[in-house]
């Protein structure tokens, strides 16, 4: 005998609504007596006809059978934004991701006064995350003269060395071969809000990329991974060692990755659903996208 797909639904709710209550019934009575059998078919047939109106008045459109339909029915819903970047940082954001850079990275942190001189030269290198309008993390990414990056991988300049006349002005980044992430960091590190906030920040950092650099030179990112967890985040997004600390002034690995647009909007792509609650409309009303 076949049975429809509707009715096998009903049949199944129908049992498993059955056994919560009935999980309840023994609970509360110490023996299934004569009431109590009247009381389990009462609930055995109530169950059974509010669950034909149910698929009756809802239709079934509007029903997901599954766990899947449910999540994929919640993500497609209109919800606010709760992500949202902050683009370009005014005082108050600056302010705050100057104390987290000194907070995470303590003595490898670049100098307040260098950072603002960075700032002056182009304004767009820092972008902040907000959750529920709360600071919780960074990064800032510096388009460098050519000449500098060279030498900053060969190991001959360091981070600190870097200086505003390195940096390439906003209305000249497409001149860009070379840009380097100065720094990334989330509040709450090694808890469950931090991973999710370090998740939305990189989708961030993929669509600044994205927007600003298009239309550029731009041929390589580098970054130097100064922690155990920035090392292990820069393998996952791929960069590969371009030159060992031990041929380079401060000791320290630098890695790059080349830049390819195809890449990061298929990386945009397969994670279109990320940003359903990630407003970074910032980024296009500034005008700085290429």
């Amino acid at each position: 005998m076949r049975i429809s797909n509707d009715w096998k639904n009903i049949v199944t709710t129908t049992a498993g609504v059955i056994g919560i209550l009935s999980s309840v019934l023994t609970f509360f009575t110490s023996s299934f007596n004569k009431s109590g059998l009247y009381l389990g078919g009462g609930i055995i047939i109530t169950t059974f006809l509010l669950i034909l109106a149910i698929r009756k008045w809802i239709p079934k459109g509007n029903m997901p059978d599954g766990i899947d339909d449910v999540a994929e029915e919640m993500a497609s819903s209109v919800l606010a934004p709760r992500f949202k970047v902050i683009f370009p940082c005014d005082d108050r954001y600056y302010q705050a991701a100057n104390k987290l850079a000194r907070e995470k990275f303590g003595k490898n942190s670049v100098s307040r006064r260098t950072v603002d001189d960075w700032k002056k030269r182009n304004e767009y290198i820092l972008t902040c995350l907000t959750d529920n309008n709360r600071m919780v993390g960074y990064f800032d990414i510096l388009p460098l003269n050519t000449d500098f990056a060279l030498k900053l991988i060969k190991g001959d300049v360091t981070e600190k060395d870097i200086a505003a006349e390195h940096i390439i002005s906003a209305h000249d980044v497409e001149k860009a071969e070379y840009i380097y992430i100065a720094g990334i960091a989330v509040q709450d590190t090694h808890s469950g809000k931090g991973c999710i906030h370090g998740t939305y920040l990189l989708a961030s950092a993929m669509q600044y990329v994205k927007l600003f650099y298009k239309n550029s030179n731009l041929q390589k990112i580098l970054t130097i991974p100064t922690s155990e967890c920035g090392l292990k985040l820069t393998k996952r997004l791929q960069f590969t060692l371009e030159r060992s600390g031990n041929l380079r002034k401060d000791g320290c690995d630098i890695y790059s990755k080349e830049f390819k647009i195809s890449e990061i909007e298929t990386l945009i792509q397969e994670n279109q659903r990320l940003y359903r609650r990630f407003d970074y409309s910032s980024y296009h009303r500034s005008g700085f996208a290429s």
